[in-house]
């Protein structure tokens, strides 16, 4: 085991040793990797990152490439790059190059990526004129001659120079003059700390920024830093003030504007003769509707109310007939009661005439109350009392109970009384068959007299609901039972 480990050892070590360079080997197993074209004129993107290879090399067929990735390399020089007349795009990022060099044949490069080497000064730039982004970040740049080649590049827009070592605020003389410089990142650097107002300094010395650092630069706060560097702080306030009653200016008379659009409608939006006119058409077909719709409801209410007086009318109609045959009724009925009195009062007196003598005064002296003793005592009615031996379960209305009449049902005195019996209902033809049966006979009738309660009672059932039956005199119907 010992030995098999020390040969791997040498073999690891022999293999770094070995220097690792982009043959044509290696890039037939890059194109298979990354599924590129065979023919290397044809491919407009390569990626060599993070490989360890330490020369740029054997691109020289590959004259279609666009962008090409080379991070994360070993690689000291740019080289080998000039058959690459189309190439825009170059990451050198993470290498350790020291010196920007050999760009001259790549005149189309509008992105250079070099963060993270070991560049101490700027330049081989000035015949990138479409050269728009650079990105040499966590580099060694240190003074402004160091950037004073960024002047020959008027087109960089985005600049990052982050984390370098400036220590002196003269580079902001180099950043002045690029006319075209919109993106600058200055982070990390010692001069940051030296410049009063830095982020006022370098807006109000930068024209064309429009991002700093880490955030945007609005037109709002580059008319403050305008006037900071007129005024000082107070015309900054002043102009920030008046920036924000602009503002609510503009808001309200926004608001102002929509008020009034929405009252007057748009005066914009102009309606054509065509609109007016199908307007008009709408307008009319609308009113018509209206006026039939009202027309309809009118004669539905007509309608309504005439039926409503129509069922009036009937209903009076029918009372008044009802109230009519009842008036009959009681007429005939009266008269029938006055013939009846009248036979019974006639057969009294003959009967007081044609009585034999009064017989032993004996039984007409017998005490009162012997009568009475002799007299049965009458039962209690069905309604209140019924007997029963024996518990038969409740009832309602009564309590099992002994009383004065034996044992049984005893209705309760707290129960509330028994609804009253309905009476029984009849229509007026009823009525008239009554008249009409009474005036059919005008003699005094015996077996007629025991039906008069009855007459009474479907007359007063006759009458109509809304009007007081007169009851008849009991004690006077009373006595006609006792004509017979």
């Amino acid at each position: 085991m010992a030995v098999h480990r020390a040969q791997l050892e040498e073999e690891e070590e022999d293999a770094i040793r070995v220097e690792k360079r982009i043959t044509a080997k290696a890039l037939k197993v890059v194109k298979k990797e990354q599924k590129l074209y065979n023919c290397a004129e044809l491919n407009d993107k390569l990626y060599l990152h993070y490989r360890g290879f330490e020369r740029i090399e054997g691109l020289d067929k590959w004259t279609g490439l666009r962008a090409l990735w080379l991070e994360g390399n070993g690689f000291t020089k740019i080289e080998g790059l000039d058959c690459l007349a189309d190439l825009r795009c170059v990451y050198l990022h993470q290498n350790c190059i020291k010196r920007i060099e050999g760009l001259d044949k790549c005149p189309k490069i509008a992105t250079l990526q070099l963060c993270a080497n070991q560049i101490t000064r700027i330049d081989g730039l000035s015949r990138l004129k479409n050269l728009g982004t650079l990105q040499i970040a966590n580099n060694q740049l240190s003074t402004a001659d160091d950037l004073r080649h960024l002047i020959m590049c008027p087109n960089i827009s985005v600049l990052d120079l982050q984390n370098n070592q400036f220590s002196d605020p003269d580079i902001l003389d180099v950043l002045e003059c690029m006319p075209q410089l919109a993106v600058l990142q200055l982070q990390g650097n010692p001069f940051i700390s030296k410049v009063p107002s830095y982020r006022r300094t370098v807006i109000s010395r930068c024209k064309s920024l429009t991002y700093l650092d880490d955030r945007p630069v609005f037109e709002e706060e580059r008319l403050a830093v305008e006037a900071w560097v007129i005024g000082g702080l107070e015309a900054e306030r002043a102009e920030r003030r008046r920036q924000r009653e602009e503002k609510d200016a503009a808001h309200l008379r926004n608001l102002q504007h929509m008020k009034q659009m929405m009252r007057q409608g748009r005066p914009e939006d102009k309606p054509t003769a065509e609109d007016v006119a199908a307007e008009a058409a709408g307008d009319a077909v609308s009113e018509a509707q209206q006026k039939a719709e009202e027309e309809e409801n009118l004669s539905a209410a007509r309608a309504v109310a005439s039926s409503r007086a129509g069922s009036r009318q009937a209903q009076e109609a029918a009372a008044e007939s009802e109230q009519a045959i009842y008036n009959r009724a009681l007429s005939a009925l009266e008269a029938k009661r006055a013939k009846l009195l009248a036979a019974k009062r006639a057969r009294a007196e003959e009967a007081a005439a044609a009585a034999p003598p009064a017989e032993d005064a004996s039984d007409a002296s017998a005490p009162p109350a012997a009568a009475e003793a002799a007299a049965p005592a009458a039962p209690p009615p069905a309604s209140e009392f019924a007997a029963s031996a024996a518990f038969a379960g409740a009832r309602p209305g009564f309590v099992f109970q002994t009383g004065p009449h034996g044992v049984g049902y005893y209705r309760d005195p707290m129960a509330p009384p028994p609804p009253p019996a309905e009476a029984p209902q009849f229509h007026g033809a009823s009525a008239e068959s009554i008249v009409k049966e009474i005036e059919r006979d005008d003699g005094v009738d015996d077996d007629a007299e025991g039906d008069v309660p009855a007459l009474a009672a479907a007359a007063a059932a006759a009458a109509p609901a809304a009007a007081a039956v007169p009851a008849a005199d009991s004690g006077d119907l009373d006595d006609l039972d006792d004509l017979d």
